[in-house]
């Protein structure tokens, strides 16, 4: 082995000559070398081992310095009652010690990995929610409902096969009907990064179990709830959204052919005709964007409405 002066940063050399003990004192010119484990001074024949230098960070004393070095919030659930203990006191006010503080530290520990499926699976949904609640600018009582819908559907297992976000599209959708806002399908899906075909097959199954034992229905809307919403997004002029609804009342009660019919694809064909006819320019494909719909559905509907418009004219 080569010659030695510093080993992992500390200087072996000065080590060797101020050690305490004369017995350990080096000699003045100690030359190091490191043997099996061992460090040798060559020139004396001084052995000793390695050095086993604590790097853990100093212990933490006093409150203010556990505060300081906490990186992460304390982990408990914010669903029924749990073991928590907040600061140095118990519910009388008096000064707990430090063992009974440790001890009760490990019972909500022990608490929180005792808790049922369905508090856990509630742990994961409630944050998601949120989320999307700000995502889609959501109201607390349409919060409120839809976490009400989704907790019914979990007891009902109808978690099983699903995923946590799916249903939970599902229970804003069908909050979302329940209050009569106009909130397409695509839009929640495209919040909760989920496919359309299994929000709806979860939004059914909600229909169908949960909201019965509610004694609650879900509003169906029609194409005039969609146009306030569609010309927000497209920032069109008031003209053009009252003329809109009264082409789309007077077409769907005074003509067969639009039953059944997409309402997100006649809102957005009659916004596409009156667009043209007080000329604010707005192309297809922007308009199909925002209603979630092809162009070649809105082709279709304008040409049905046109169809609607030359039929009054010829009775009139």
């Amino acid at each position: 082995m080569g010659l030695i002066n510093y080993i992992g940063g500390y200087n072996y050399q000065d080590i060797f000559r101020k050690s305490k003990d004369s017995e350990d004192r080096c000699c003045e010119n100690p030359i190091l070398r490191r043997t099996n484990g061992y460090v040798v001074c060559t020139n004396c024949g001084m052995t000793r081992g390695d050095l086993i230098l604590d790097d853990t960070p100093r212990r933490a004393f006093t409150s203010e310095e556990i505060n300081d070095r906490k990186s992460n919030e304390p982990v408990y659930s914010p669903i029924g009652p749990r073991t928590l203990i907040k600061g140095m006191c118990d519910s009388k006010g008096s000064l707990m010690s430090a063992q009974n503080k440790s001890f009760f530290n490990r019972l909500a520990k022990i608490h929180r990995s005792l808790n049922s499926s369905f508090e856990r699976n509630l742990w994961i949904a409630i944050p998601n929610l949120q989320r999307l609640q700000s995502a889609l600018n959501l109201s607390d009582a349409i919060k409120e409902d839809a976490l009400r819908y989704y907790s019914l559907a979990v007891k009902k297992k109808l978690t099983l096969g699903r995923t946590i976000d799916i249903l939970l599209a599902a229970a804003i959708f069908t909050s979302v009907r329940v209050h009569n806002l106009p909130k397409t399908i695509e839009e929640i899906c495209e919040a909760a990064d989920q496919p359309k075909k299994r929000v709806v097959k979860a939004y059914r199954l909600i229909v169908l179990y949960v909201l019965p034992e509610l004694g609650v229905k879900v509003n169906h809307f029609g194409p005039k709830d969609y146009v306030t919403n569609f010309c927000n997004a497209l920032n069109v002029s008031h003209q053009v959204r009252n003329y809109s609804i009264m082409l789309l009342k007077k077409s769907t009660a005074a003509s067969p052919m639009f039953e059944g019919k997409d309402p997100k694809g006649l809102a957005a064909a009659a916004i596409y005709l009156m667009c043209k006819k007080f000329n604010e320019v707005r192309t297809q494909s922007e308009i199909a964007q925002v209603a979630h719909i092809t162009e070649v559905t809105l082709r279709m509907r304008a040409q049905d409405l046109k169809k609607f418009l030359l039929s009054r004219k010829m009775k009139a």
